[in-house]
């Protein structure tokens, strides 16, 4: 790989990310099973001590854990490594606040939530472009308080 597809890589590998948080905070589940996640991906948090495994059980997971939740999802600040032609690690800074009416199911956990962490991925090119393998979400610290 020369250093114009490398960087061209490491672009696509962004934008794929930025699809990711647009899909969480509209709750475009579809855009994530068709440009988000490969097939047998797998996404991890131990926070909540849940690890899912598959493209359509982790997408439905997060879907009922965000029903009636509105989310704003930020990750900067990237560092991309290019393990080979088809794979890929990543680290991202992420902030999180996430907003939840009094008939959410985690309510009791606070209706407004701030969360600072990292997400730590890897990804894989497919025929059909990049896409997350695994995803490791952690967070320094969280902060929750009820606003109703």
């Amino acid at each position: 790989m020369n250093e114009i597809e490398r960087l061209l890589a490491i672009e696509e590998i962004q934008q794929l990310k930025a699809k990711y948080f647009y899909g969480l905070d509209t709750h475009d589940w579809d855009l994530w099973r068709r440009e988000v996640w490969a097939p047998e991906a797998r996404l991890e948090v131990p926070e909540l001590g849940s690890s899912v495994e598959g493209r359509d059980a982790l997408a439905d997971w997060v879907a009922e854990r965000s029903a009636n939740q509105v989310s704003v999802h930020h990750g900067h600040t990237p560092i991309i490594e290019l393990t080979s032609d088809t794979t890929a690690t990543g680290l991202w800074a992420m902030e999180d606040r996430l907003y939840r009416p009094k008939d959410h199911p985690d309510h009791a956990d606070g209706a407004f939530i701030l969360g600072f962490g990292h997400y730590r991925e890897t990804y894989v090119k497919l025929d059909v472009g990049w896409r997350i393998a695994t995803t490791l979400l952690t967070r320094l610290r969280v902060t929750r308080q009820r606003v109703f």
